[in-house]
Order: structure tokens, then sequence, then C-alpha cells
């Protein structure tokens, strides 16, 4: 079924219509005066399209912009030196182009920026919507229709909060690492002690290497724009003197005061979100701080199930409204995935599967009495097959794969354009020896969402399973484009370069694994088999023995590999030296 458009509105009681929507959870906005502008930093589109959603590219010009900072003197404020993201916060309100995507906590803010017209043809060309000048006048601007995104933000498993621990210790390219689930999460961050301008527009700062996705879409019309704008000025006092404040006092006068915690059941849920998020903080930055990391996390999380478990219980009364129905399946749902991330806990995959199966009950019992418009159906069901796709990963991990796909199966009927769940339905299938299945399932979440790298190199390992080498080789290479650091692609693709005979190719992918990790015992072991089958003994020798050396246990894997000594000689009718058969015997 084709999409719906998002709305369309002209006036303010439209938009705020549109916006109380979002009350079952924690959201940010973004305004834009052209419908066409797409979530993206500013610093993305200064790479070519076949790199613009590259995060390792993304990663590479901000580096690049902060050390030239830092080499002119640009990274002192108020005599102290800046963080690499304040700097880039900095630089960005000065207009340089970097990863910091802006949002507003506030929906009306997002409106103001989305009722802009556009800057002169000059500016428009540059590319960058961010650089329009509110001094021009009426006549040298474009009007068109704007829009504002809604985007959710409380989904610990995808969005971290940035802390000040992370703030201050940590580098840009920390920021930009996949997560144990081999995913780019995304950050949010805050800042508290910046310019005016981010705090009179209530700003939050979104970034990392991941893609954003926005819950729901407002379209408004051009022929409102400055109706809006009137009735924002009055009803709100948002006009061009105080979202671009230009003193200190000024500011301090539209700073949004932290309401205090009330103990309802959206609030346990916030606050319940809140230490999950917390405890995603980074490893190192606890490290220097010599905390026991595990358990500082297992704490967070503990208080966020135990904020969780106070939304759900006691049992809701018979008659609950649908809204509160949504709290509770956000309950159930964030509690499954905390108790996957706490563990060990006894029986915690039951557990977590209970949490999702009342969590699917809750949804579809709602989806089940809305008859609103139809962009809200579809948001409903996309965080349905959300909570699907969470439980089949669950099923997956019991080993109960038929469930799982089941579960996967699901979440594609309720949002076929859901690339994870075609991704995930593949890993099973790939685990399961389907590789056909797995191949037409990698291919179609890359075809939704080009940027999953991890799908590209299962997908080739998919290919070489079924011996299309040059399917794998192909699918390498673009695994390869989007994470040119990736140890792992290298030695596969290097092993599918020696199954075809191109040895050469094949020593120059294991070297560059080498070169990239070169405490990776695995990446030594198979350089060091190509130069058995080379007869290079000295450098097998060597290679072998560092693979050994960094923990890698090679007489296991060869004996895996080859069957052993003898079967090797055989196979290859190759006569081993006696040192390099001391290293590969498996029993001595």
């Amino acid at each position: 079924m084709a999409k719906a458009g998002p709305s369309r509105v002209s006036t303010l009681s439209g938009f705020l219509r549109w916006a109380e929507q979002f009350n079952d959870g924690q959201y940010l906005f973004r305004g834009v005066p052209n419908k066409t502008y797409k979530i993206e930093a500013s610093a993305s589109r200064r790479l070519p399209d076949s790199n613009r959603n590259n995060p390792v590219r993304l990663l590479k010009i901000n580096q690049e912009l902060i050390e030239n900072a830092r080499l002119l003197g640009h990274d002192q404020l108020l005599g102290k030196r800046l963080s690499d993201l304040a700097l880039l916060a900095e630089l960005q309100h000065y207009r340089a182009a970097t990863c910091l995507i802006d949002f507003t906590s506030n929906a009306l803010v997002a409106l103001w920026f989305a009722c802009e017209q556009l800057a002169t043809k000059v500016e428009k060309d540059s590319g960058d919507e961010n650089k329009l000048d509110a001094q021009k006048t009426n006549d040298e601007k474009e009007e068109v229709h704007g829009k504002v995104y809604a985007v959710r933000v409380d989904d610990p498993s995808r969005y971290r909060t940035v802390t000040s621990e992370l703030l201050e210790k940590n580098t840009i390219g920390d920021f930009f690492k996949e997560d144990d689930n081999s995913r780019y999460p995304l950050y949010q961050w805050q800042p508290k002690l910046q310019n005016n301008r981010i705090i009179a527009q209530q700003s939050v700062f979104i970034f990392g290497g991941a893609k954003i996705e926005p819950a729901d879409e407002c379209l408004i019309l051009k022929k409102g724009k400055q109706e809006l704008l009137k009735a924002l000025d009055k009803v709100t006092g948002f006009n061009d003197a105080t979202i671009y404040p230009d003193s200190e006092g000024f500011a301090s006068l539209h700073v949004q005061t932290k309401p205090d915690f009330k103990p309802d059941a959206q609030g346990y849920l916030q606050r319940g979100i809140e230490a999950h998020q917390k405890s995603e903080r980074d490893i190192e930055a606890q490290k220097e701080r010599e905390q026991d990391i595990e358990e500082h996390q297992k704490n967070e999380l503990m208080e966020a199930i135990s904020c969780y478990t106070t939304v759900i219980s006691p049992p809701p009364d018979k008659d609950i409204q649908s809204v509160d129905k949504d709290i509770l399946f956000w309950a159930h749902h964030h509690r499954g995935i905390a108790y996957l991330d706490a563990g060990p806990i006894e029986n915690v995959l039951d557990l977590a599967i209970r949490d999702f199966d009342e969590a699917i009950k809750l949804k579809k019992e709602i989806l089940d009495t809305t008859d609103e418009n139809l962009p809200k159906v579809q948001r409903l069901k996309k965080d349905l097959a959300k909570a699907y796709v969470h439980r089949g990963i669950i099923h997956s991990k019991k080993g109960d794969f038929e469930e799982a796909i089941v579960d996967y199966t699901q979440a594609t009927y309720l949002d076929p354009d859901f690339a994870d769940a075609y991704y995930q339905s593949a890993f099973v299938s790939l685990s399961e020896g389907d590789l056909d299945l797995a191949i037409d399932n990698y291919t179609k979440a890359i075809n939704l969402d080009p940027d999953l790298t991890d799908a590209y190199k299962e997908l080739g390992f998919a290919h070489f399973g079924n011996n299309d080498l040059d399917g794998a080789i192909e699918n390498y290479d673009k695994a390869i484009q989007k994470d040119p650091d990736d140890t792992d692609t290298y030695i596969y693709r290097g092993l599918t370069y020696l199954r075809n005979d191109m040895k050469k190719e094949a020593l120059k992918d294991l070297s560059k694994a080498v070169q990239l990790n070169p405490s990776d015992g695995k990446a030594y072991y198979n350089r060091g088999t190509v130069w058995l089958i080379e007869k290079e003994w000295d450098k097998a020798k060597a290679d072998l023995e560092s693979a050994i050396s960094n923990e890698f246990e090679v007489a296991e894997k060869f004996e895996e590999d080859f069957g052993g000594i003898k079967e090797f000689e055989q196979n290859t009718d190759i006569e081993l030296p006696d040192d390099i058969k001391e290293i590969l015997r498996l029993y001595t």
C-alpha cells in the first residue's frame, strides 16, 4: 500500500493538532523551510552522492575540521579548551559544515524555522539550508512549502545521551563506532553552557553514523507561512530577535527551566529511559574514572527496569485508555530490551519475551480501536513492527529460528520498508544455511537502506557459500567502500580471492587486515596459510607465530580448515617443513 503523505497545515491551530499526537514518549523536532530538505548533517552535503551517507567519510571531514581549528587556535572559549563536540557546536554557530544536526525540544520553534523563507539564489545554490539571512527583504526570498520533522529519541538501543563524561573525555571518533550489534548508534546532546542561540532555540544536537528516521512529518504550506509567523510572534513571542538573540541577558529570559519530576506513569517511563541511556556511557570514559564498568552499567539498567516495572504495576484497569496503553507498551518494550542488556539474569530471555508478548498485545489493541488519520495508524504499525523484530532477535538468541522468522515476517507485513526486519531475517537464514533466502532478504534490506554496511559483508559471505565468488567480491567491495577500516571484510575478501586462485590479491587484502589491526590473530593466521601455499616458509612461520602470540588457536583452526597436516599435504601436494608442522600440530 502506498504511503500516505504528511499532514498539511497552514494555521497555528492545525499545527498544534498535529503536534498533540506526540504524547507517548520523547520527541525532538526539526523545521526546514523547504520540504525537499532531508534530515542530514551539513557536512554530509560536502560529500559526493555515492558517499553522502558514509559514516567513515563524514567522520573524516569533521576530524579534519577540528584539527584545522585547533591548529589555528579557534578551540578556546573564555580561556578554556573546548572538547571536540563543544568545538563543533561553536563552529556550527558560525556556519561551518559539521556532523551535528540541529533539533529542538519545542515543536513551535521548529515551526518557526519551517516558516522562514529561503534566502537568495546565491545562498540557496550553496547547498546549505542553514545559510538563511533574516535581513533579506521579502522580494529577495523564495516562497516554498516548509516541513517539520518529528523524531522519537527514547529508544535506548538506538539513541544515546551525551553525558558530561562523554563530552569531556571522548574525541569525535569515539562517537562513530559500531555497537555490539554492528550498528552505528545515534547520540543526542543538549549543550548546557553554549551560545545564546542554542539556549533560545532549545536546541538538541543529534549526530552519529546512522540514518535518522522521522516518526512523522508535517508539511507547512507556503500560503500560510506569513500568518503563522505573525501568530507565533503574538502567541509565543518567537521572532527574529528571540530566536537569534544578541545578548546574554536577553537570552536568559527565554531559557526553559527543567520541570520537576512528576511521579506519574509517563514520568516513570521517562526516568527509566534516562537511566537506560546512562547505562550506555562510553567504556573508556568510565575506565579513566576507575569505576567498575560492568557493575555501574548494571546498576543503571536495574534502575531503568525498576522504573519500567513501576509503570507496569499494578495491573491496569480493563477500561484503560489508548494513551495509557501506549505508555504501557513502551514500558514493556523498553524493559524487554533492558533485560537483555542487563544479563546475566536467570531466565532473562524468557523475561524479555514475556515483555514483548505483552507489548505486542497492547499495540494491537490500540490499532484495533484507532480510527484516526492514516499517518498515525502507520506510525503505530511501525512501533509494532519494531516490537516484532526485537522479539524475533530474542527467539533467535534462544535458537528458536522458526519463531524468529515468523516475527520478522510479521514486521515486514506491518512495515514493508523496515530494512532491519529483512536484515535480521536474512541473518537467521544465513545461520540456518538457507543461502538463497538469505541473499534475497539481504538484497531487500540493502535496497531499502543502502547504509547497512554489515548487510553487504554478510551478503558477500552468502554468495561465497553459494560459490558465487564474483558476487561475493562485489559485495565485499561495497562493504569496504562503506567502511574502509573493517578488518574482517578484508579477510573475507582475501579468502575469496584465494579460492579464486588470485593469491596476489589475497595477500594484499590480508596484509591490509594486519595493518588495520596488528593484534588480530585471525588476520595473521589466514595470511600465514597463503604463505604456506606459496611455500614462503619464513613468512608463513612468522605469521603463524604472530597469530599464536595474539591468542589465536592456530592448530585447531588449521584442523578445521584443512583436515590436518596430512590432508593439507595430500590435497596441495606440498610437503611442510618440520618446524611448521610443529606449529600446526593439534596434538603433540
